[in-house]
């Protein structure tokens, strides 16, 4: 009888450690599998493109990190629904929190552009050397995922279409905030257009893209469609 048991107790102990060897190979597979994936994503955004040009740009890379999907999985709580402060048809933002507390927003777009990637790579290097108060600061962006992610900073108080179409007060909004927000977007535009180092045609300016601070300053946001400019070419032809 104490064979039997032993014989049985021998077979419970191998089919458990063969499901444990089993379990480990196929958790290192599927880690190999992700892994190759991010990488080839990483390749095929063009990764290793940009890092060469922010690392040729002073500055650049001091300013603007290349996130791991990781990083922003665990910002976003896996992209909880939550998390969602703007959607539309440009894609999702979500707000994030980093492992140091600090409070960013998250753009992941709807539609993959393969035909895009050098221009997206174009726009996060000439964004990383802007540094304008009324324009929304551009911190970085992942690869590692099918469609590029921007990571920018986050701005509270929503946009100015809520406060002056949607907010039950937007009667009292004051004139003079409204003029001050006006003015502090020409002057965003402005620098966008003459003072960069490669000017930028934003082209979708409007209030759903105009973002206010808890003081009701303005920031110029999504960039989605804008266009960069060579300062030898004269004229630009777009269809919005």
């Amino acid at each position: 009888m104490s064979s039997v048991c032993l014989s049985n107790v021998g077979t419970g102990v191998g089919f458990i450690s063969l499901l444990v060897l089993s379990s480990w190979v196929y958790f290192i597979l599927m880690k190999r599998k992700i892994l190759k994936l991010r990488e080839k994503f990483f390749q095929q955004n063009g990764g290793l493109i940009l890092h060469q040009q922010l690392c040729q740009q002073e500055g650049s890379t001091e300013t603007v990190k290349i996130f791991t999907v990781d990083e922003l999985q665990k910002a976003t709580k896996n992209y909880d629904e939550s998390r969602i402060i703007g959607r539309g048809g440009f894609g999702t933002v979500f707000k994030g929190f980093l492992a140091d507390n600090k409070i960013i927003a998250i753009k992941k777009s709807k539609i993959e552009d393969e035909n895009q990637i050098e221009q997206f790579i174009n726009e996060v290097v000439v964004l990383s050397q802007i540094n304008h108060r009324h324009v929304v600061k551009l911190l970085g962006c992942c690869l590692e995922t099918q469609v590029p992610l921007l990571v920018n900073e986050f701005v509270q108080n929503d946009t100015l279409f809520k406060h002056i179409h949607q907010d039950s007060n937007a009667s009292t909004f004051p004139w003079e905030t409204r003029l001050r927000i006006a003015t502090e977007t020409a002057k965003a535009i402005w620098y966008m257009h003459s003072a960069a180092s490669i000017p930028i045609i934003h082209r979708d300016v409007k209030s759903t893209n105009i973002l206010l601070n808890d003081d009701f300053t303005a920031k110029v946001s999504d960039f989605g469609t804008s266009r960069l400019v060579p300062r030898n070419q004269t004229q630009l032809a777009t269809v919005v």
